[in-house]
């Protein structure tokens, strides 16, 4: 065969195999951005982009914003909204979300001008050792508009890209859905709910605190504090912007169930908490309290049920009516932050030793 034959064929080859990654990447639609919706289940949908993309069209419809991982979306914006006469609140979650996410967000709403006169913020403690934005994992990555980046280059990367895992996940998902383990996402109000397990925890908690999995690992205290200076400048960043901006900033700590507790290292996790009231208060609902130890209160080790964000809010806007336990939730400031520090230190011991003694007797 000459050298030209060979050419032609390569070149073909090479076009083929072009045509047929892009014709696959459009049509499962991995990250659910091309909206093609042939396989109707999804599994790692892109937030940060599918957000943006409808509040461009419906901003006006809200003046208030949820912000935080996938920990606050299973808040209703109505809990938030029955405290604030006049507010219509989005719940911007957005898979493990940080700090940085949370200011670049931010910046977006002002710069185009979005009506925000309220942020609702929670913090993870494992932000702390996360900060930045994700380059590599392409459901996670923020819409082009927020980086001043190409929409078209953004569908481009989406179409020619390599995803074969992503592919994989998203057909098995539908060929094999799991119907009362589901996650369903409502991008109206931006929240997401999990129907199935949260009937099963209703009909009987205990057993399904028994039978789900993550209740029952050992873990190593191995998240460190890792990002302090970047993080905390960009919550200066953020408080600095809401000042501004005439925007209300409501700052609060996630209550952690106890599990995810277990793999904070302590020392960090209460400097990380001090350097947050250099900047500003907030309301603390982390540590060993009694909802972070039940675990009835969580679906796994790491999402809090829709009622936990009831508490939190009932909390902070000072709803007595609603029944929240007294170590729930405590405002914290730069004057009784030491006070706090030492309160968390005396529940991590006791926490520690009931554990130990638990773990003796069996």
């Amino acid at each position: 065969m000459s050298i030209k034959k060979w050419m032609k064929a390569w070149i073909l080859i090479v076009i083929s195999i072009f045509s047929i990654t892009i014709s696959i990447n459009y049509l499962v639609d991995p990250f659910d951005i091309f909206h093609t919706s042939i396989l109707k289940h999804s599994n790692q949908l892109n937030e940060r982009f599918l957000k943006i993309e409808f509040l461009d069209k419906h901003n006006k419809e809200f003046n208030g914003y949820m912000f935080g991982s996938s920990r606050i979306g299973t808040t209703y914006p109505s809990t938030i909204e029955q405290y604030i006469p006049n507010s219509k609140f989005y719940n911007f979650t957005v898979a493990s979300a940080n700090l940085y996410d949370y200011m670049m967000h931010l910046k977006y709403l002002v710069k185009n001008r979005y009506p925000v006169d309220y942020i609702y913020l929670q913090l993870d403690i494992d932000n702390m050792n996360q900060y930045g934005k994700f380059e590599s994992i392409y459901y996670k990555k923020l819409h082009p508009y927020v980086l001043d980046e190409s929409l078209s280059w953004f569908y481009i990367q989406h179409l020619i890209g390599v995803f074969p895992l992503n592919i994989k996940g998203k057909i098995d998902k539908n060929l094999h859905f799991d119907y009362a383990n589901r996650s369903e996402y409502f991008f109206d109000t931006g929240m997401w709910t999990k129907p199935g397990k949260e009937k099963q925890l209703i009909e009987n908690c205990q057993s399904y605190v028994k039978n789900e999995a993550t209740f029952h690992l050992k873990h190593k205290r191995d998240v460190y504090y890792t990002t302090a200076m970047k993080s905390i400048e960009a919550l200066s960043e953020i408080k600095r912007i809401c000042i501004k901006n005439g925007i209300k900033l409501y700052l609060f700590i996630a209550p952690h169930n106890q599990n995810m507790m277990d793999t904070f290292v302590m020392k960090d996790y209460l400097n990380y908490l001090k350097d947050i009231t250099s900047i500003v208060d907030f309301y603390d609902f982390s540590g060993y309290n009694s909802v972070t130890t039940n675990n009835c209160n969580y679906y796994e080790m790491s999402h809090y049920r829709p009622h936990v964000g009831e508490m939190i809010a009932a909390r902070i806007f000072n709803n007595k009516s609603v029944n929240i336990p007294d170590d729930f939730g405590v405002y914290v400031n730069k004057n009784n932050i030491d006070a706090h520090l030492t309160k968390l230190r005396e529940e991590i011991s006791r926490y520690v030793l009931r554990k130990e003694y638990n773990s003796n007797k069996k």
